[in-house]
């Protein structure tokens, strides 16, 4: 299907793609807070599997959302072949970190940022694909969860990608955080009012 501006189905589309970074935006957000637990002490098996579901929550919903945003780009829903989206995301990444290069030796990055080297680091070939892995592994009752075959496990994506993926995330708070003083409001979600009778 083709995107075009202005049209009931491109409106549709974009709330969808609202939706899925807020559900992202939540999923990381309850990784930080059990994360920040977990460092301090909580080590229950309870706690280990929020942990766990809330990153694999935050790599499912992350994907998606930049898979919307490749289609967005393309301007067709149509889907693209996982070996397209695997170099898509490396050069996403690619491109977010030279962006933040050029801004640290413009003088015009935030007072925030990392020193320049951090930036320089180059992006793993594989960072797509193994992005892929994680997310069907996540997504999919499969052996390979476990890091078994040819795919990591969580905690080796997390350990060995992470950076990366968080330059995915960062990079689209700004346009796409739920967190703002008027809310996004998506029909789909306000008719789900259960309170409600028709």
């Amino acid at each position: 299907m083709k995107l075009v501006r202005g049209t009931d189905k491109y409106r549709n589309f974009r709330n969808a793609m609202f939706h899925e970074f807020t559900l992202c935006e939540q999923a990381f957000d309850e990784f930080i807070m059990l994360a920040g637990a977990n460092i301090h002490g909580q080590n229950d098996y309870e706690t280990l599997g929020k942990l766990y579901n809330s990153y694999s929550k935050f790599i499912v919903h992350l994907y998606e959302f930049y898979v919307s945003c490749f289609k967005h780009n393309q301007g067709k829903t149509d889907n693209i072949s996982h070996n397209d989206l695997d170099v898509l995301f490396t050069s996403e990444v690619e491109k977010l970190m030279g962006n933040m290069c050029s801004l640290i030796e413009s003088g015009r990055a935030p007072s925030w940022v990392n020193d320049l080297s951090y930036y320089q680091e180059a992006v793993p070939l594989d960072f797509g694909q193994r992005f892929r892995d994680v997310r069907n592994n996540t997504s999919h009752v499969d052996y390979r969860r476990t890091g078994g075959g040819n795919r990591p496990s969580l905690k080796q994506f997390m350990d060995s990608y992470h950076k990366f993926l968080f330059f995915l995330y960062d990079s689209s708070r700004y346009l796409w955080s739920a967190k703002r003083n008027e809310p996004y409001e998506v029909d789909y979600i306000k008719e789900f009012d259960l309170s409600s009778r028709s």
